[in-house]
C-alpha cells in the first residue's frame, strides 16, 4: 500500500477532498542505481528510460483508442511511499499552468505522473496518425526536459496517454486504471470541447463533482497575478492583506 507522503506544497490551487487508497505493490527484484548527473554535454532526454508503450489508434476493436508512452528516470525505483498523479494537460494555458506546476511544485522522488492530453476524435480521422504520434513524443521529451530543469536529482515515472473523445470519459477511465492519489486540472480547457461558466471549465467542475479522488485545480499564474493586484488596489481592504 503507499503511503502518501507530506503536505501538499503551498500555490494556488483549490483541494476537494476524498482520498482514495492505492494497492500497488514495488517490485521485489528492483534495485537503485546511481543517478547520472545533468551536464551541458548531456543530452537531458537521454536521461530517461523508454518503458513499454501502447497504441490502439489502428485497433477498432480496442476498449479504448489511445497512444501511450511512459518512460523512467535512470535509476528509478517505485517504493511503498510513492505517490500517483493524475494531470489533464489541455493544449491551452490553463493545461500548460497545470502541468507545468505539477512538475514544479507536486511531484517528489520516487512519483508516478500521469499525463492525459485529449485529442478531438474529428483531428484524428483527419490528420495522419503518424503526425499525431509525432507530436506525442515532442510533448514526452518536452515534459521530461522540464521535469529535469525542475530538480535534475529526481527520478520520476511518466506515462502521457494520448486519447481521442470525451475528456471526462477519459478521465473517468484513466482515475480508474491508475488509482492516482490526486488528479490536477486547469481552470478551463479546450474551446471547442468545453462550456464554461465562472472561473472553471466544464471539465474542472465535472471532475471535482465526480472523482473518487483529491482534485487540485490550478489557476494560470497570469491570472493569479492579476488577481492579487486587483485585490492590492482595493481601497476597501485592509492593511493586514499585506
Amino acid at each position: 500500500m503507499r503511503h502518501p507522503s507530506g503536505s501538499t506544497p503551498s500555490a494556488s490551487p483549490s483541494l476537494s477532498p476524498s482520498p482514495l487508497p492505492s494497492t500497488t505493490t514495488p517490485p521485489s527484484n528492483a534495485s537503485s542505481p546511481s543517478f547520472s548527473p545533468v551536464t551541458p554535454s548531456t543530452p537531458k532526454s537521454s536521461l530517461y528510460t523508454a518503458k513499454v508503450s501502447f497504441d490502439t489508434f489502428e485497433n477498432p476493436a480496442a476498449s479504448m483508442f489511445s497512444f501511450t508512452l511512459s518512460s523512467a528516470s535512470s535509476g528509478y525505483v517505485r517504493t511503498p511511499a510513492t505517490r500517483v498523479f493524475l494531470c489533464a494537460a489541455s493544449p491551452d494555458e490553463s493545461g500548460e499552468g497545470a502541468l507545468d506546476w505539477a512538475l514544479e511544485s507536486l511531484v517528489q522522488d520516487s512519483d508516478e505522473l500521469v499525463i492525459c492530453r485529449g485529442v478531438e476524435e474529428d483531428i484524428l480521422n483527419e490528420r495522419d496518425h503518424d503526425d499525431i504520434r509525432e507530436e506525442a513524443r515532442e510533448l514526452m521529451r518536452r515534459i521530461q526536459r522540464k521535469a529535469l530543469e525542475s530538480d535534475p536529482e529526481r527520478r520520476v515515472n511518466l506515462h502521457l496517454e494520448y486519447v481521442p473523445g470525451k475528456i471526462t470519459d477519459t478521465l473517468d477511465r484513466l482515475i480508474a486504471l491508475y488509482r492516482p492519489d490526486s488528479v490536477v486540472v486547469g481552470t478551463r480547457g479546450r474551446k471547442s470541447t468545453l462550456t464554461t461558466k465562472g472561473a472553471m471549465g466544464s471539465v474542472s467542475r465535472y471532475v471535482l463533482i465526480h472523482s473518487p479522488v483529491p482534485i487540485i485545480v490550478v489557476r494560470p499564474e497570469r491570472k493569479v497575478k492579476k488577481a492579487v493586484e486587483k485585490r492590492r488596489a482595493d481601497p476597501k481592504r485592509g492593511t493586514h492583506f499585506d
